[in-house]
């Protein structure tokens, strides 16, 4: 009775514990459950609600520091400084366009003052109007180029106001426009985008060079060398520097006729031949000739030109001096790691004999090479290319660059090139130098060996003849330069072609003699018309 009144006891302690601890569970969700309520209940502050929105760890969320306030004034006064800079430029253009207007020699220039130049100011301009803060890097140079093309306008007016350098000035202009109409009409034409309409010639301290970078303000500057109007073979040497303004002012003219003529970029052709025990790779050669492409494009240029006359001041400008090997190197440039732009002055020499071939003056065209060779000839004649490498010169045969050359010359002639229209340059009218070409430079010489000045209205043929009278007669240079210049109408001036009545009244009038008198009385009966006879 006593065991099981004591087990009875344990199971109702058991079941009391149990209910107490179910009790205690109950009150410990509950206060749980309020304390959750009252904590929802709670507003939150605005950095916690914040954090529930913020954006995952992996972005990275920059945040702008504020600029002193120095760095702000700075900016601003260099953009103070720029657009005063750029209200000078403006007014400063302005006023050299009005006297340019007023100025005969001058009124060449106003295009790039009035169009060019304000485009240009305008584009600076709205860089500036879109850049924020501190100025986008290279606009505060801006004014300095813009400064740069006024500079350099200034100057080329500043010669033409010079009564005996404009008269120099005007010849010179009237020969490089002569060379450069030809380009305007084609381009014309044939609808090829042209950015230059006004060579213009200054004289420097350089050697004959042309301002390419300058094309795009309408005028190509060509540097003339201080003794270039006291001889007279530099004068064909300006067709040359035309031809460098043809590839640069036809946009895309000059990738074009590298695809027609198979010939890789400037940079690739200019690469060094690589010599190895085994020898040379032959296939290097052709990719010469695309670093050499522009000098030998603008030397068949001025070939097609001035003719022979181009060809002989060749062989007086780019003769040797010292060592007869002068004019079979290659060149390298100023860096050394690269070929020279110009090509062996014998390949130009043999190229602008083949377009005189090609031209049909074979005569002249052997004369010259003739000439040329027996001056370059030692203990061998011109027979090979020499290659500068490793400190000394490497020989290669003159066979194989003459093929190449050949083949680029022709092409170039008579094409034909999808780049030109699918024509060769003696398809552009005025650009074909041939026999009746010639034959004036011819009647030019002859006059000028008179003393006299040519009746020939082509500037080209007037240059052709002072060089070939030159040459004939190198003591007599001087007048004969005078006289050249006498028949070229100075561009920018008053000066007139000369009146062939007036000038031969002026070296003692018409010599007739009785033949000659018959002959004009007979002429005159075979060209008049027949009268009616009377019964």
């Amino acid at each position: 009775m006593d065991d099981a009144l004591g087990e009875l006891i344990g199971e109702l302690i058991k079941v009391i514990a149990k209910l107490i601890w179910l009790v205690l569970k109950l009150v410990w969700w509950l206060l749980r459950s309020a304390v959750k309520l009252v904590l929802r209940l709670k507003p939150r502050p605005l950095a916690s609600r914040l954090q529930a929105a913020v954006v995952p760890s992996t972005q990275v969320v920059q945040v702008e520091r504020p600029r002193p306030a120095a760095a702000d004034r700075a900016a601003a006064d260099r953009r103070i400084k720029l657009d005063r800079a750029l209200v000078a430029l403006d007014r400063r253009a302005a006023a050299m366009a009005e006297t340019a207007r007023l100025e005969r020699a001058n009124r060449r220039f106003v295009n790039a003052l009035t169009e060019f130049f304000p485009q240009e100011l305008a584009r600076v301009r709205q860089l500036v109007r879109d850049t924020k803060g501190e100025l986008r890097p290279g606009l505060d140079r801006a004014a300095g180029a813009l400064a740069g093309v006024l500079d350099e306008v200034d100057a080329l007016m500043a010669q033409r106001r010079d009564p005996e350098l404009r008269a120099e000035l005007g010849d010179a202009d009237r020969l490089a426009e002569v060379c450069y109409q030809p380009i305007i009409d084609f381009a014309r034409a044939k609808d090829l985008p042209l950015t230059t309409g006004y060579p213009a010639t200054q004289l420097t301290e350089f050697d004959l060079a042309i301002w390419v970078g300058f094309i795009p303000t309408s005028i190509a500057p060509i540097f003339l060398p201080r003794r270039f109007f006291h001889h007279a073979v530099w004068w064909p040497a300006l067709c040359h520097e035309i031809g460098h303004d043809f590839l640069a002012s036809v946009r895309g003219l000059e990738p074009r006729l590298r695809a027609d003529l198979d010939l890789p970029s400037a940079e690739i052709g200019s690469r060094p031949l690589v010599f190895s025990r085994q020898g040379l790779d032959l296939d290097q050669i052709p990719r010469l000739f695309g670093g050499w492409f522009e000098e030998l494009f603008c030397d068949v240029f001025g070939t097609m030109m001035c003719g022979p006359a181009y060809v002989a001041t060749m062989l007086r400008l780019f003769g040797a001096t010292a060592d007869v090997r002068e004019i079979l190197i290659a060149p390298l440039d100023d860096t050394g790691r690269h070929y020279d732009p110009h090509p062996p002055r014998h390949l130009r020499l043999l190229a602008g004999c083949a377009v005189l071939e090609r031209a049909g003056l074979h005569a002249d065209a052997k004369r010259l090479r003739a000439e040329w060779d027996a001056r370059h000839t030692a203990a061998r004649g011109p027979d090979r290319i020499l290659f500068p490498s490793g400190g000394g010169l490497v020989p290669l045969p003159l066979q194989l660059f003459t093929p190449v050359l050949t083949r680029l010359v022709e092409r170039l002639y008579a094409g034909p090139c999808d780049a030109l229209g699918g024509f060769g340059l003696q398809d552009i009218s005025g650009l074909d130098y041939g026999p009746h070409e010639h034959a004036e430079g011819l009647r030019a010489r002859d006059a000028l060996l008179r003393g006299q000045v040519p009746i020939v209205r082509d500037p080209r043929a007037v240059v052709a003849g002072a060089v070939f009278a030159v040459l004939a007669r190198p003591d007599g240079e001087a007048q004969i330069l005078a006289k050249a210049r006498a028949a070229i109408p100075a561009l920018g001036t008053r000066e007139t072609l000369p009146d062939p009545f007036g000038d031969a009244a002026a070296t003692g009038g018409l010599r007739l003699d009785r033949a000659a008198l018959v002959d004009a009385l007979v002429l005159r009966e075979v060209l008049s018309r027949p009268r009616m006879r009377r019964f």
